[in-house]
Formats: structure tokens, C-alpha cells, sequence
């Protein structure tokens, strides 16, 4: 009975929280944008579907529900990405099981880009505001973060974060405390899971007396292996996402696995940033006619996405108790460079 009503719950949960996302929409009106960029080389190479994800320790900075590890157990994990612009983002975590107690995991990152021209105003117009005067500023920022999940059956888990963010640019700082939540739940046919996890929950901060708010983001996940045997399976991720900012997204993966030990990924994210570029016609002269004409073929419309296809690969190395887990991701940006992530996980 107390596993049916908590199954309830949770279903319920999900369902009012969808409908509440839906409510956001406030664009261009979050700030801490570095909250968004994805971590970990296995997470981006799925497309950020990560909600039903569980046993791994980067899922802290996912659904902190996915932490949960068999009794005994730690991870550690690294994560490097050089970021578009020349930006370094940089995370780290490890987390550890108390058995029934659940498990606990602490992490951060660290991203930031130094000597970046400053072009300034001359004429300082707000009053009470020291104006710097170097010919160059920096860019630094990070958070640091705790999280707990406990396996409340052999079905059900649930999860919390709280996070301190802090930021710099130009020498002027602000900081501000952020909840992560999260629940994961097997139904019980195969390993298809559903989960849901609302992220940056928080105060609003301020940069020169202006608020603006955290990028709160709620999603709602399904998981499932298509195909499954000893030496080969196919897992599928689906996501649906509203963040505070930006329009519903979907989100998408797939995962190869052979032998338990090689992985291959890819991912999409449908409607990234929510932005639609309307392509007006185009006109052209026609000399025997002598009048401009309209061609009707490119009145067309084009979802643009600033990041949409992943792909990435890993390798697990066991040696005895010990795992050792290399993972990379590749991710297309159309209008940027495209960018390369490394993570190393271990395992004992």
C-alpha cells in the first residue's frame, strides 16, 4: 500500500509540475546563463535526456535522484569542456553510498575567460557605481553543490540539491542559493523508467540594481532499453522540457552499448532556444517584362538552433572491484564552432 501511494504521489507531482512549466515563459528575463551548459561527455552526447539516468554521480548536476549507488560504493568524476569563446567549463564530483542512509555526492564547476577588451563608456551615468578603467576584464564563475538521494524502494527514488553560485565580471560579483529536485521511478517492464526533475530553484539576484531570475528548468523523462542481451543492447532517452526562458524542448538520445564495455551515443534537440527565422521572398528583375517579381519558393520558415546534434563515444575499463570510464562527446552548433568534452569516471 505505502508503495502504491507513493507511486501516486509521484505521478501527481509530475503532472502539476508539467502543467506549471508550461506556465513559464519568460524569455530573455534569466540570467547565469553557465547554468545551462550542459556537463559531462555522456550527458551531452544524449542530448541533455538525462531525467531517468540513474547510478552515476554526474546525474547531481542532472536529477539528483540518479546518484543513488549500491551500499558501499563511490564515484568520482571529471569533466572537461573548452567551451564556444574561448571559455573553460570544468566540473568535478564524487559521491559515496550509507547503504540505507542513501547516497551523497558533493561536486562544482568552474568556467571563466580572462583579457577580454573592454570597451567602455567614458561618460559614467549611474551614480553610487565605481567604474573600472583597465583596458581589459575577466569573466569567472562557478558553483559548488550537495546532493542527496535515497532509494525508497526497489522502484523509487527521490533526490535534492542545493547549490551556491557565484559570479564575477569585470570585478563586480554577485552570489545566490539554488534547489535541485528529483524522482525516478522503474515501472516494472524491462528497466523503463519515467523520472522528472526541476532545477535552479532560487532567489533572484541582482547586477547593478537589476533582478533577473535563475534559468529554472522542469522536465519529465522516459527511458527504456529497445534491445537487450548479454553482449549487445539499445537504450532510448526521451525528455520534455520547459525551461523558464525559452519554449517546450525535446529532447532525444540513444545508446549503443556492446559488451558491457564500448558505448556509442548520439542525440538532438528539437526546438532549441525556441527561435523560429521567418526567410522573406526575395525579388528579382525582369528585364523582359520590366517589373521586380517575387520568388513564391523562398518564403519558408527554419527552426534555428544554436546546439542540436551530439554524438559521442565511451569505453569502460574493469580491472578486479574497480571501473574505470572514458567518455567523449561531439556537439554541432550552427552558429558557433563546435565543441569537444572529455570526462573520466571511476568507480570502487
Amino acid at each position: 500500500m505505502r508503495h502504491k501511494i507513493i507511486s501516486a504521489l509521484l505521478i501527481i507531482a509530475l503532472v502539476v509540475g508539467s502543467g506549471f512549466a508550461q506556465t513559464m515563459k519568460k524569455t530573455g528575463n534569466s540570467g547565469a546563463a553557465i547554468l545551462k551548459v550542459p556537463i559531462g561527455a555522456k550527458a551531452t552526447a544524449l542530448g541533455a535526456a538525462m531525467t531517468t539516468e540513474s547510478g552515476d554521480v554526474n546525474q547531481m548536476f542532472w536529477n539528483p535522484a540518479g546518484i543513488s549507488l549500491e551500499p558501499g560504493k563511490t564515484q568520482v568524476t571529471f569533466s572537461y569542456n573548452n567551451w564556444i569563446a574561448d571559455l573553460s567549463h570544468n566540473a568535478f564530483g564524487v559521491s559515496h553510498s550509507f547503504g540505507k542512509w542513501g547516497t551523497v555526492a558533493i561536486g562544482g564547476m568552474m568556467a571563466g575567460v580572462s583579457d577580454i577588451d573592454a570597451f567602455r563608456d567614458t561618460q559614467a551615468g549611474l551614480e553610487g557605481v565605481t567604474y573600472n578603467t583597465e583596458p581589459t576584464f575577466d569573466f569567472n564563475t562557478n558553483f559548488f553543490q550537495l546532493s542527496y538521494a535515497r532509494q525508497f524502494t526497489d522502484k523509487l527514488s527521490l533526490g535534492a540539491t542545493v547549490k551556491y553560485y557565484n559570479e564575477t565580471i569585470d570585478g563586480d560579483g554577485l552570489s545566490a542559493l539554488a534547489l535541485d529536485f528529483g524522482a525516478i521511478y522503474l515501472l516494472g517492464y524491462r528497466d523503463l523508467a519515467i523520472g522528472a526533475r526541476i532545477q535552479n530553484l532560487g532567489e533572484d539576484p541582482e547586477y547593478f540594481y537589476v533582478p533577473f531570475s535563475l534559468p529554472m528548468v522542469f522536465s519529465f523523462g522516459v527511458s527504456m532499453s529497445v534491445i537487450q542481451s548479454d553482449d549487445f543492447s539499445v537504450k532510448g532517452y526521451l525528455d520534455a522540457t520547459k525551461p523558464l526562458d525559452a519554449e517546450q524542448l525535446v529532447l532525444t538520445g540513444v545508446e549503443m552499448n556492446l559488451y558491457n564495455n564500448i558505448f556509442v551515443r548520439t542525440g538532438y534537440k528539437f526546438n532549441y532556444m525556441g527561435v523560429t527565422d521567418k526567410f522573406q521572398p526575395r525579388q528579382s528583375y525582369q528585364v523582359s517584362e520590366q517589373v521586380w517579381r517575387e520568388h513564391w519558393w523562398d518564403r519558408r520558415e527554419s527552426a534555428r538552433t544554436d546546439e542540436g546534434l551530439s554524438i559521442g563515444a565511451g569505453v569502460m575499463i574493469p580491472y578486479d572491484d574497480y571501473k574505470l570510464q572514458i567518455d567523449y562527446a561531439w556537439t554541432n552548433f550552427e552558429l558557433m564552432d563546435s565543441v569537444n568534452r572529455f570526462s573520466l569516471n571511476f568507480c570502487f
